[in-house]
């Protein structure tokens, strides 16, 4: 009876430890992660009850088979597949001794891709390679079309840096060139304006870049973008001057800002004097390589009220370059509780035709205690819009635009990787800021609205949303936000050769003239209560005429015969 029972304790004890060392050399995770900056798929493999001398008889599904071996419970190798498309996959664990102890079977999706990167880049000292002496279009962008195989793939606007995805077989050839130079610039190194990668198993630590110099040939366009953000206690303005030119060049820049503001305080610029309700700042060098960046803080006069409007100009003097109508802003801002340094801005403003390019410009400001190393802005455009005339115009640092599409929503996200924007405690050297261009869509109904807010990023905290800007499509002849009652006059109307504005001295500020797609064609400055602008050029047909000043925005139609 003794022996009985012993042996039945003998069984019972080799059904239970059997299974339990069978499950101990098992495998306790897998996976297989494809890696375009190194064109392999990864397979990552953890063993339990791990013993020295094991290894792993993997078949990848392509008809190739490999054993590898460990001396860790902890498996890390990879596998080149010749082609996109779905593998299965099955990994056996084996003892030292051949034994097969374990296996599993599962499918992996690989994709034969590879990272390449290019950038453009101002050659300054003329080496053919980017380096501490050269310096990259930060508000200056140029166009890359990236063709692969011969055939035109994608185009990309960028100011410096492109990652790009490439997809094919390997040896697929893939060309980066310049189809829209940087204003002012001329490719040089290599003077084609092509550089070319290829898809290989290698890894690609490459950039391949296009060097421009400038070209003295091209008529140099001075610019100014920037907004005014009013608030009760306060109101804050961010500048950006840049120039096209080759040389360095002096500017002057005028802000004429709204009475219900003073004692303004301006950053950035050599000197500035205050007269009454203008601002003059000098600026003794601006050039492509050496944009100037303004910052300005005003003082609340009396008790301001919620809602009310402030309209302020900025000029850009002198105004005599290639493209005039970028050297003056005109922007009409609502007082809210406190000014919002991170904001959105969108000119022209309030009513457009359909059709129109609108230029956005997001300006932004770590306010924090600490230096914010990675800030990115993400911006969910309007259905109204069309994605493929989108164009970044302007950075204050190195930036990569990404276009991405989330529900069938175009997004477009601006990132900045290493800007180190320092803390709230360094005036002006706190604040960004990134623009785009991008067309309305034609056909679209009157009344037709487009929103645009857009979300900044700064390193790991909450994200920071802008105010909302819209445009509405159509423009009525009464248009406008009065802020008083102004008489206002255009004639003659048909007119021939010279057209006449008749306004209140000082009720606006500037006249643009633009056509029925919302190409702005003449810009002016009005100065007098009765103005000539001489239209004997403009071709036949149907304009409008925008006014813009403390009397808010008035559109009026005429016709050019």
């Amino acid at each position: 009876m003794k022996k009985t029972i012993s042996l039945c304790i003998c069984l019972l004890c080799l059904i239970i430890l059997g299974p339990i060392k069978a499950r101990s050399q098992t495998f306790t995770y897998y996976s297989a992660t494809s890696n375009c900056w190194t064109p392999v798929d990864s397979f990552n493999v953890g063993i339990g009850g791990f013993s020295s001398g094991m290894t792993l008889l993997t078949y990848y599904g392509d008809g190739t088979s490999n054993i590898t071996s460990s001396t860790t419970s902890h498996f890390l190798y990879g596998h080149y597949y010749g082609a996109t498309g779905t593998y299965s996959v099955k990994i056996v664990l084996l003892s030292s001794g051949g034994v097969h102890l374990d296996s599993v079977t599962f499918s992996t999706t690989y994709t034969l891709c590879q990272d390449m990167t290019a950038k453009i880049y101002n050659d300054v000292n003329g080496d053919c390679v980017f380096d501490g002496g050269d310096a990259i279009f930060s508000f200056n962008p140029g166009t890359v079309e990236v063709d692969s195989a011969g055939l035109p793939v994608d185009t990309i606007t960028t100011s410096w840096l492109i990652n790009y995805t490439a997809l094919g077989p390997v040896g697929t050839v893939y060309a980066f060139k310049a189809i829209t130079n940087p204003y002012g610039f001329k490719p040089t190194c290599p003077t084609s304006g092509i550089v070319y990668d290829t898809v290989s198993y290698a890894p690609d630590w490459g950039y391949r870049g296009i060097g421009f110099t400038c070209d003295p040939t091209v008529p140099v366009d001075n610019a100014i973008q920037g907004y005014f953000s009013a608030g009760l206690t306060g109101a804050c303005s961010h500048m950006l001057i840049t120039s096209s030119s080759c040389t360095a060049v002096p500017v002057t820049v005028t802000i004429n800002f709204s009475p219900k503001y003073s004692s303004p305080f301006i950053t950035g610029g050599s000197s500035y004097t205050v007269s009454g309700n203008t601002v003059t700042i000098n600026i003794p060098a601006v050039s492509e390589a050496a944009p100037v960046w303004l910052t300005g803080y005003w003082a609340p006069v009396g008790t301001l009220t919620i809602g009310d409007t402030v309209n302020t100009t900025f000029t850009l003097s002198p105004t005599s370059d290639a493209f005039p109508a970028n050297n003056v802003i005109v922007t009409v801002d609502t007082i809210r509780s406190s000014y919002d340094p991170n904001y959105k801005s969108v000119m022209p403003e309030g009513n457009i035709v359909a059709g129109t390019k609108l230029d956005y410009l997001i300006s932004f400001e770590n306010t924090g205690n600490d230096t914010a190393h990675n800030i990115h802005v993400m911006d969910t455009l309007s259905d109204n819009l069309e994605i493929q005339t989108i164009k970044q115009t302007v950075s204050s640092a190195k930036v990569t635009m990404i276009l991405l599409n989330s529900g069938g929503h175009n997004i477009v996200k601006f990132d900045f990787p290493n800007i180190n924007l320092f803390d709230s405690s360094h005036h002006n050297q706190c604040t960004g800021s990134v623009g785009f261009t991008i067309n309305s869509k034609s056909g679209l109904a009157t009344g037709t609205k487009i929103d645009n807010r857009a979300g900044i990023y700064f390193d790991i905290n909450d994200v920071v949303m802008t105010n909302n800007v819209e445009n509405i499509i159509g423009l009525p002849l009464n248009a406008g936000t009065m802020a008083k009652t102004t008489q206002i006059a255009i004639y003659p109307n048909p007119v021939n050769d010279e057209l006449t504005i008749k306004a209140e001295n000082g009720a606006y500020y500037t006249m643009t003239i633009s056509n029925t797609i919302g190409q702005v064609i003449i810009t002016q400055s009005l100065n007098a209560p009765q103005t000539k602008v001489n239209v004997k050029a403009l071709p036949t047909g149907i304009y409008y005429i925008t006014l813009k000043g403390e009397s808010g925005v008035k559109v009026m139609k005429f016709e050019k015969l």
